[in-house]
């Protein structure tokens, strides 16, 4: 099918895989991603499946996936991560950001709620706290998550690795 393929070991592979692909999402994968997406209460605007990666378990199975928004104006969203609960703690969430960081143009953009600030503070990644920090394109969706943030108590974060 002309996919690319990368290749590398997994560091306590899950359901018994010794190796995972990162690999472009396809077609008939975009209602896998959606489901999921919506299972793990995760912002469900703008998604492309074209935009997606997949982590590929060497037996087939989807261990996990994230896509890169394109807001304009060369705003990029890191998005959608989403890593199955029986595979998580094993470098596949890491593996994922370190290909989008390493595939396109900083700054890279990313909302997370408030308790997964530290994990991304990990890859390089600092959070803003004024609107002023907010490039246009997201300012919409920014002063809805602040919105929402307050109305439901949550703690939604912006963050940026530059």
């Amino acid at each position: 099918m002309g996919e690319e393929r990368k290749e590398f070991a997994a560091e306590g592979s899950a359901q018994g895989t010794e190796a995972l692909a990162l690999r472009p999402a396809r077609r008939d994968e975009r209602w896998l991603i959606f489901r999921r997406i919506l299972r793990e209460r995760l912002d469900p605007t703008k998604l492309e499946w074209q935009r997606f990666v997949m982590a590929e378990a060497g037996d087939g199975a989807i261990l996990g996936f994230a896509q890169m928004k394109d807001w304009g104006e060369g705003v990029r969203e890191f998005g959608s991560l989403v890593v199955e609960p029986e595979a998580r703690g094993q470098g596949i969430g890491g593996k994922l950001i370190a290909h989008f960081v390493a595939e396109f143009p900083r700054p890279i953009y990313l909302f997370c709620g408030g308790h997964n600030v530290a994990y991304y503070l990990r890859f390089g990644f600092r959070r803003l706290k004024r609107e002023s920090d907010v490039p246009g394109p997201l300012l919409k969706k920014w002063r809805t998550a602040q919105f929402f943030s307050r109305l439901v108590k949550a703690n939604v974060a912006l963050m940026v690795i530059e």
